[in-house]
């Protein structure tokens, strides 16, 4: 089976410096950055690197998401942040664990084991670890799942389970969107354990209260519209 890594970004170019020569152009047949119109430098040093850049049309993670799977081919879909919370190699695990035969691996920030130096490490930060505890359990309670993190980016989908899911959240509820309609699919979902990184450079694109209201919006209006087709 054939990967495509889709690597977003929107003015990360400290981030960019220090995680993009940690991955091995090997691991997968398509390499892209999609990039969300950053202004930093980011594209200039991404194609400097050799990386192949396409920019959004539109805003958002979704669009970013939607852009880098309709540029590639191939049938599993990596996604991964270059910001230093993400390590690089996730990216490996994901492809050699899907080919076990599931539709979505997500790597867990939160499972046994998991290092947090993000959500847990800063201060003031504390706010966003008991959020994202929080949709997991939500999202598991509503939709009968096992997730301990809905929310991650950094997760593999095959081609064919992402179509299933008829995508369509192009701001930062996307993924947990994946999460969601990936159990009303029934969807064979896995989660391996992983850590979160520190930062590096940039700027938080999260404002946790507003992306908290949109993501329990999300929860109910899937939920609402889940029980009306039942």
């Amino acid at each position: 089976m054939s990967t495509a890594v889709l690597i977003l970004t929107l003015n990360e170019i400290d981030g960019i410096k220090v995680i993009l020569p940690k991955i091995d152009k090997s691991w997968a047949e398509e390499i892209v950055v999609i990039d969300g119109g950053s202004t930093d430098g980011t594209i200039e040093e991404a194609k400097k690197m050799g990386f192949k850049v396409i920019v959004q049309k539109k805003r958002g993670h979704g669009d970013a998401i939607v852009t880098g799977v309709n540029a590639t081919s191939s049938d599993n879909i990596v996604i991964f942040g270059p910001d230093g919370n993400h390590e690089p190699e996730e990216i490996p695990r994901l492809i050699k664990k899907i080919e076990d035969g599931f539709d979505q691996v997500l790597i867990s920030r939160f499972g046994k084991g998991s290092k947090n130096y993000d959500a847990v490490g800063v201060k003031g930060k504390l706010i966003d670890y008991f959020g994202n505890k929080m949709f997991a359990f939500l999202v598991n309670v509503f939709f009968g799942g096992h997730w301990t993190d809905s929310l991650n980016e950094s997760r593999i989908i095959s081609r064919k389970a992402f179509f299933d899911l008829d995508f369509d959240s192009l701001q930062m509820g996307s993924t947990q969107l994946m999460s969601i309609r990936g159990l009303k699919k029934k969807q064979k979902i896995c989660e391996l354990v992983g850590n979160e990184g520190a930062r590096i450079g940039g700027k938080r694109k999260m404002r946790p209260l507003h992306v908290g209201a949109d993501l329990s919006r999300q929860i109910l209006s899937e939920f609402y519209f889940w029980c009306k087709k039942k």
